[in-house]
């Protein structure tokens, strides 16, 4: 016990020693101080897809449910935004308002295998109808049944999900996922998950591997 006091009593009188030099050195050379100053700005708005960790992810992807040729219309559905490829939404700046949507590479983007097309937003559904190409099928997006959470600790408040919709050309070129209001948190991070995506199908589809390119974006 002596040795800790004495130790202790040691520290303190450096600690002493030191304010009072500090003092000495500042009433003396007064004249030779620096101000240094710091200027932090706001960052950009982002959206990302992360995994469980937070790191992005190179090449996101969605999986849809195994279709069989059919000579009648049949509906494939999948999910955006699993734990492992969530959706992460960044607004590191003072404004609180923002939205984020999903959107084809273009409105005349099809679902594409080889030679053999469908659609992803025709507004007559599974078959044809008046937009500029030749095939039907269409995309729905649940985000009004998908899940929203703050990241490191941020309120939700004030920040909602979209509304159900489907794609249809000129007319539903984007689907809202999540926005933030007027009161909203800002200089925060938020995940949406468990999306429902719904894909119909048009009657006697040619078999294959199909493909589609989707973008998430943010304003």
């Amino acid at each position: 016990m002596k040795t800790k006091i004495i130790n202790l009593i040691v520290k303190r009188i450096g600690v002493i020693s030191i304010i009072v030099f500090s003092v000495i050195a500042i009433r003396a050379s007064a004249s030779n101080q620096s101000q240094l100053n710091q200027s932090i700005s706001d960052g950009v708005k982002a959206i990302d897809i992360v995994d469980a960790g937070g790191t992005t992810v190179t090449s996101p992807s969605v999986s849809f449910t195994s279709a069989t040729f059919s000579f009648t219309t049949q509906n494939t559905t999948g999910t955006l935004g699993v734990s492992a490829q969530r959706i992460r939404v960044y607004n590191p700046t003072s404004t609180a308002t923002w939205t984020a949507s999903i959107a084809g590479s273009a409105p005349t983007a099809t679902w594409t295998t080889g030679s053999a097309y469908y659609d992803f937003n025709d507004g007559n559904g599974a078959t044809d109808g008046g937009d500029t190409d030749s095939y039907g099928g269409q995309l729905s997006v649940a985000p009004a049944g998908g899940t929203l959470a703050g990241v490191s600790g941020c309120a939700t408040s004030n920040v909602s999900l979209g509304s159900n919709s489907a794609f249809v050309e000129t007319t539903t070129n984007s689907i809202t996922l999540a926005s933030g209001a007027a009161g909203a948190p800002t200089y925060c991070r938020w995940d949406v998950t468990d999306i429902g995506l719904t894909q119909s199908l048009p009657a006697s589809q040619t078999s294959g591997s199909y493909a589609l390119n989707l973008v998430l974006s943010i304003i």
